[in-house]
C-alpha cells in the first residue's frame, strides 16, 4: 500500500505520528496496531481501515468510530472514557 501512494514508512510514521518502529513491526507483522491506530493509518493512506487489515470486523469500528465522532458532545466523561477503554482493548 506504501508503494502505491509513494510512501515511506517514514512518510506514514510522521503523517501518524508514529515511530518508524512501530510502523515497521506492523508492516512486518511483529505488532498488531489497536483499532485506533488502524483508523489513523488509514486516514494517513486515504484508505478504509478494513483495507489496512483485510478485516471485515474493521468495516463495523469504522462506522462505531464515526457514530462516536458524530455524536462526541453529547457523550458523558464516563461513556468517553468507557469508549476509549474498548477501543484501547482492540
Amino acid at each position: 500500500m506504501l508503494r502505491e501512494r509513494n510512501m515511506t514508512q517514514k512518510d506514514l510514521a510522521q503523517a501518524t505520528h508514529l515511530t518508524e518502529a512501530a510502523i515497521s513491526r506492523y508492516v512486518s507483522g511483529q505488532r498488531e496496531p489497536r483499532a485506533i491506530t488502524v483508523a489513523n493509518i488509514a486516514k494517513a493512506l486515504g484508505i478504509t481501515p478494513q483495507d489496512v487489515t483485510g478485516d471485515e470486523r474493521d468495516q463495523e469500528i469504522d462506522g462505531a468510530i464515526r457514530l462516536i465522532a458524530r455524536n462526541a458532545g453529547s457523550l458523558s466523561e464516563e461513556q468517553r472514557a468507557e469508549l476509549i477503554n474498548v477501543l484501547a482493548k482492540r
